[in-house]
């Protein structure tokens, strides 16, 4: 079975495509002696200053600089007292990300419906904020070739965003 870690490349493009084509895709955290694997199922992209939901509408500030990192730059960020778990995109120095909303576990029983249930399940924490996915030795995001089909793939304005952009901007299956 194929199995490959997503490249800087993969990340270092718009967030609507790399949050479509995460679908599918496995996160692998090791913990220990185990690696704790589930398929990403639910995507939000977020994107510049112009977007109002993004951590970025408010230019770079201390609580968001790492939206200019490198893509595939990891971003922990705590809504509503829950951490969220996101990857920078695009090009270093302009501001976008991808949130994971949702996985499926593949080798562990857990809530991860949602993007705080899921960084709890995966033991996803603060200390993984500005580092990099495309090397971490704790977390990595693999292509093991399963694809889901195009008409699998739903769309939908973003969730608990209060003011949006006009275009549908997340990415799930149903399962």
């Amino acid at each position: 079975m194929n199995h490959k870690i997503l490249s800087k490349t993969f990340f270092s493009r718009n967030p609507k495509i790399v949050a479509k084509d995460l679908i599918g895709k496995v996160i692998e955290r090791k913990i220990g002696k185990n690696i704790l694997k589930a398929i990403i199922i639910e995507t939000e992209a977020y994107f510049d200053e112009n977007d109002p939901a993004s951590w970025a509408r408010y230019g770079k500030r201390k609580d968001n600089i790492e939206m200019w990192n490198e893509a595939g730059t990891i971003l922990v960020k705590n809504v509503h007292k829950h951490l969220m778990l996101n990857f920078v995109t695009g090009k270093e120095g302009e501001a976008s990300a991808v949130l994971i909303r949702g996985v499926k576990p593949i080798n562990f029983d857990g809530r991860t419906h949602g993007p705080g249930l899921l960084t709890s399940a995966l033991k996803i924490d603060k200390g993984f904020n500005g580092k990099s996915i495309l090397d971490h030795k704790e977390i990595k995001i693999v292509d093991d070739g399963f694809r889901f089909k195009d008409e699998e793939i739903k769309t939908s304005k973003r969730i608990g965003v209060k003011k949006d952009l006009d275009t549908e901007n997340r990415f799930y299956v149903k399962l």
